[in-house]
């Protein structure tokens, strides 16, 4: 069989086939390559993947009021900050900068301090992303200032505000799966991927990964028989080391997910991990790679875990619904005069980012500080519609 049967893209059937040849490889290893392949992988194509043309839809491209809350969020942090000059933003996997434009536009009496930096490492989602921000990349000398990095960590010593939106469920996790009982006691075991027949199929095999063994246990829960869960150690290394590098400031992380009791319930028979292409769900998560985004819901009793190792205060932690209700987005939309179509078009989209049944449900936010003293921020003031995420937090 030739590399090809295995997907479209020359390269990263190469690179898959190179490893498949010497047997199964890790879930996590085909999720890095399919996402991340320097030529093949989803988010290093040439064409957006999110968006009306892409597979998927986030809150930057349902509404530019989102962005707008997230600006007003970073004025407070800049304030309790003592308003310095300049401001850090730092931003991790920016998607197509839809997030930075809308909140650069609104950055109001903090624009003139402010520092924005865009880690992203597809060079073809950076031009796209230098195009939609190009006022702002040209520079301006009593405007923000914009740059570009590769790396999603921030630099060491940062004072600032790091958003991940979005950021922590596209990277590369391994599926744990738990057998069941018959001839032979269940066991703990993880998912591979095997080329079978031309086909790329799941087949269970050991823990790749020695901090796997008791990582289920550590959090205080456990798989049922036949249940499987995704663990993501590379989120958990994401958010220890941003905040072992933050000096003083703040992490502010949206995202699919729960706290691990509820994410792990065995409700979830088959776990989180989730294909999506042309805004439909992909069954089945090996098929087409490269061509389908891959995500798993974020454990965000592991983030806070990793987050306070590093030195970090959980300072909120809500859905999307309450906290940009609790920012104020109805009354900010209210001030907006005017009963055009075009407003009313635009009040609309602004709803979708409060729909519980939809983004502002599913999606979870956790601000997370350092440095700042005792501080509360009223965007947290209102309690998360998964209360059991809330109540379980810490396991």
């Amino acid at each position: 069989m030739t590399g090809m049967n295995i997907c479209a893209h020359e390269g990263l059937a190469s690179a898959l086939g190179a490893e498949l040849k010497n047997g199964p490889i890790t879930f996590r290893r085909f999720m890095e390559l399919a996402l991340y392949h320097p030529g093949g992988g989803y988010y290093r194509r040439e064409r957006p993947a999110i968006g009306r043309a892409g597979d998927f839809k986030t809150s930057p491209h349902q509404s530019p009021w989102f962005g707008r809350m997230v600006a007003r969020q970073a004025e407070q942090i800049w304030e309790g900050m003592g308003r310095p000059e300049p401001f850090c933003v730092f931003e991790a996997g920016p998607g197509e900068g839809w997030l930075a434009h809308d909140f650069l536009e609104a950055a109001g009496p903090m624009a003139g301090a402010l520092e924005y930096t865009l880690a992203e490492q597809s060079p073809a989602a950076e031009g796209r992303i230098r195009e939609r921000l190009a006022q702002w990349v040209a520079g301006n000398a009593d405007g923000p200032r914009v740059r570009f990095v590769d790396s999603p960590e921030p630099p060491e010593n940062f004072e600032g505000l790091i958003i991940a939106h979005e950021f922590l469920d596209a990277l590369p996790a391994h599926i744990l799966t738990q057998t069941p009982g018959g001839l032979m006691e269940p066991q703990l075991m993880e998912r591979h991927v095997a080329l079978e027949n031309g086909r790329l199929e799941f087949c269970e095999g050991p823990l790749s990964d020695p901090r796997l063994a008791g990582w289920l246990e550590g959090l205080g829960i456990g798989l049922e028989e036949g249940q499987s869960g995704e663990v993501c150690l590379a989120s958990a290394d994401w958010t220890e080391a941003a905040g072992g590098r933050l000096r003083r400031g703040a992490i502010l992380i949206f995202d699919y997910g729960f706290s691990a009791r509820a994410l792990y319930g065995p409700s979830r028979r088959e776990g989180t991990i989730r294909g999506y292409r042309g805004h439909e769900m992909v069954s089945n998560p090996l098929e087409a790679p490269g061509e389908c985004d891959l995500t798993a819901h974020v454990d965000f009793t592991t983030i806070l875990r990793a987050a306070e190792h590093s030195g970090l205060t959980l300072s909120g932690f809500t859905d999307q619904t309450h906290y940009l209700l609790g920012l104020g987005l109805a009354e900010a939309m209210g001030d907006e005069r005017g009963e055009d179509a075009q407003l009313a078009a635009e009040r609309r989209r602004a709803m979708g980012l409060l729909d519980p049944g939809g983004l502002g449900g599913a999606i979870k936010v956790m601000l997370l500080i350092k440095n700042l003293g005792e501080r509360e921020f009223p965007a947290f003031s209102m309690k998360p519609g998964d209360r059991e995420s809330l109540a379980t937090l810490r396991g």
